[in-house]
C-alpha cells in the first residue's frame, strides 16, 4: 500500500525529509507542485533521494513539470503525470551509481615525522593555547547543542464545514464554467427506445345482447299468392322506427284477406327490439303494395349484458405506466453511455414519443388494453467536476479569513426537482466544502524554539485550533527541548485526517 504525501510550493527541505520520515508504510507518493521550490534544484531533488535511503522508503514523484521530472529520474525516482498512475503501477526506485553526486577526496595522509615529539608539553605550557582549546571545545559543544537536536511536529487542524445550497443552470451550450451566473457545461444524450404495457380494465357498461323475435301475421291483398322473402324488413311506425327481418320464406295464399303467419328476428340486439303488440305496421319496399303486416303478440327475448369498456382514464393510466417504465429503461440506457467521471442529472430525462398506439378506442368493450410507444430518452449529463469546481468556487466567496479549503473537503450534489428552461435546466444545487485554518509552518518553528516539549505541546494547543493534540517527536531520543534553531524543527500539517470527516 502507498501513502500519498501532498507538498506545498513553499515546503523546505527539513518539512519534506520529516514527511517523507514519518510516512506509515513502506512506498510513498510525493505529489509535487509545479512550484515547490525545495526540489528546483539538483541539491534538493538528492537530499531528496537521501531522506528516502535513510528512511529505508520507497518514493516516487507526481509531477507535470517536465524539467522536474527530469531532474527526478537523475536521481532515480520514478515520476508520474497522475496519482491515479502512480498507485496502479508497480514501481521501484532505481540504484545510484557508486560515486554519483560530489566526489569526497580522501583524507591526506599524515607524515608522522611532521609531528613534533613534544607538541602536547609544549601546547600545556602555553597558557594562550590551553584558553584557546577551551573556548573551542565550548563552542563546539555549544554548536552540538544547537545543531544536533531535530524536532517534528504533526498538526491536524480542525475544520469548519460550509453548506450551501442554491440553484444551477446546466447548459449543453456553453463548455466553461460560469461560477458568478452559476451555470455548468452539459452533454445531451439521446438514444432511441420503444416498449409495450397492458392494462386489465375495469369499467362496466350494460351493451345489447340477445336480439328479440316473435311473429307477424300478413294478410294478402291480391288475388295471387304473395311470396314473403327471407329477410323482408318489417316495422313499427310510431317515432324511430324498430326494424325486423322475416327468418324464413312464407307464401300468403291468393285471394285478398288471406293471411299467413311468418317468424321475425329484431335486426339490432338489445331490449329496444321487445315491442308491444299491434306496433309492428309496416312493411319496406314494394311488398307494402302487396300484402299488410301486423304483430298480434309482443316480440320477447331482446336483453342486455354487462361488459368491461375502454375509459379515456384507462388510456390515461397506461401512458402514465409506460411512461415511467421508459423512463428507467431511458435511464439505463443513457447511463451506459457516460463518459468517465459524468452522470444524469436527476429530472432531466424525457420521453420524446413518435409513435403512441392504442389498439382499443373509448367506450370499445375489452378486457385488456395494448399500447405501444416508440420514441427517444433524452437526458442531460454534466461531469463531477465541474459540479465541484463550482461548489468550490462559491464555497471559496464565502470562506473566512485565514481558512483555506481542502484540496478534496468539496462535495456537492445535484438535487430532483429541476426544471427545463430550454435547451438548459436548472436545479437545486447542495453541497459541503470543509475548509482548516491556515498554518505557517515557519512561524510555528519560530515560536516552539528552545521551550521544553510539554510547553510547545501545551501552546500548540492553545494557540491553534486543533483537531486532536499535536505530535512531536525529539531526536536524539531523552532530548526534551527543542532546537534553538527554526530549521531543525520540522512542521508539517496533515489536512488528510480531517477530510475524511
Amino acid at each position: 500500500m502507498r501513502q500519498i504525501i501532498p507538498l506545498e510550493p513553499n515546503d523546505e527541505i527539513a518539512t519534506i525529509r520529516a514527511k517523507i520520515e514519518n510516512a506509515e508504510f513502506s512506498q510513498a507518493v510525493l505529489v509535487t507542485p509545479r512550484d515547490c521550490s525545495a526540489l528546483m534544484s539538483d541539491g534538493g531533488m538528492s537530499l531528496v533521494r537521501r531522506a528516502a535511503d535513510d528512511a529505508g522508503i520507497e518514493i516516487a514523484i507526481v509531477t507535470r513539470a517536465e524539467e522536474m521530472r527530469a531532474r527526478a529520474a537523475r536521481f532515480g525516482l520514478p515520476t508520474y503525470n497522475s496519482i491515479h498512475q502512480a498507485q496502479r503501477d508497480q514501481w521501484r526506485m532505481q540504484s545510484l551509481a557508486r560515486g554519483f553526486g560530489a566526489t569526497i577526496a580522501p583524507a591526506p595522509e599524515l607524515d608522522p615525522r611532521a609531528l613534533a615529539p613534544n607538541v602536547l608539553t609544549r601546547v600545556m605550557q602555553n597558557r594562550n593555547a590551553l584558553a584557546f582549546v577551551g573556548a573551542a571545545i565550548f563552542f563546539l559543544l555549544l554548536a552540538a547543542c544547537l545543531l544536533i537536536p531535530a524536532a517534528r511536529v504533526r498538526l491536524v487542524p480542525s475544520p469548519i464545514a460550509l453548506t450551501i445550497a442554491t440553484d444551477a443552470l446546466a447548459d449543453p451550450t456553453i463548455s466553461q464554467i460560469n461560477s458568478a451566473e452559476r451555470w455548468i457545461p452539459a452533454r445531451k444524450i439521446s438514444r432511441e427506445i420503444s416498449g409495450a404495457a397492458q392494462l386489465k380494465t375495469t369499467t362496466q357498461k350494460s351493451v345489447p345482447d340477445a336480439r328479440a323475435s316473435g311473429s307477424v301475421i300478413f294478410t294478402n291483398l291480391r288475388n295471387e299468392d304473395t311470396v314473403i322473402p327471407q329477410g323482408a324488413i318489417v316495422k313499427t311506425s310510431g317515432g324511430v322506427p324498430i326494424r325486423f327481418s322475416v327468418t324464413t320464406i312464407v307464401t300468403v295464399p291468393s285471394g285478398i284477406g288471406n293471411r299467413v303467419e311468418a317468424p321475425i328476428s329484431a335486426l339490432d340486439p338489445g331490449p329496444s327490439g321487445n315491442v308491444k303488440e299491434l306496433a309492428i305496421n309496416a312493411i319496406e319496399g314494394s311488398l307494402s303494395f302487396e300484402s299488410r303486416v301486423i304483430n298480434l303478440k309482443a316480440t320477447t327475448l331482446g336483453n342486455v349484458r354487462n361488459v368491461r369498456v375502454v375509459t379515456m382514464d384507462d388510456k390515461k393510466k397506461l401512458e402514465a405506466q409506460l411512461t415511467a417504465q421508459l423512463l428507467q429503461q431511458g435511464s439505463a440506457t443513457l447511463t451506459s453511455v457516460l463518459k468517465e467521471g459524468e452522470f444524469i442529472l436527476p429530472d432531466t430525462i424525457v420521453i420524446d414519443a413518435y409513435d403512441t398506439t392504442f389498439d382499443r378506442a373509448v367506450d370499445e368493450p375489452a378486457d385488456i388494453l395494448n399500447l405501444k410507444i416508440s420514441g427517444y430518452a433524452i437526458g442531460l449529463a454534466a461531469d463531477r467536476e465541474d459540479l465541484d469546481a463550482l461548489l468550490r468556487a462559491l464555497a471559496q466567496r464565502d470562506l473566512q479569513s485565514g481558512y483555506e479549503l481542502l484540496s478534496n473537503g468539496v462535495k456537492a450534489d445535484a438535487l430532483p426537482g429541476g426544471k427545463y428552461q430550454y435547451p438548459a435546466f436548472r436545479f437545486p444545487l447542495r453541497g459541503v466544502g470543509y475548509a482548516t485554518p491556515q498554518i505557517d509552518n515557519a512561524k510555528v518553528a519560530r515560536a516552539l524554539q528552545g521551550k521544553t516539549k510539554n510547553d510547545a505541546e501545551s501552546f500548540l494547543s492553545n494557540s491553534l485550533p486543533l483537531a486532536q493534540p499535536p505530535e512531536i517527536s525529539i531526536l536524539p531520543p531523552g532530548w526534551f527541548v527543542m532546537p534553538w534553531l527554526n530549521f531543525r524543527i520540522a512542521v508539517f500539517v496533515d489536512p488528510q485526517a480531517v477530510s475524511a470527516q
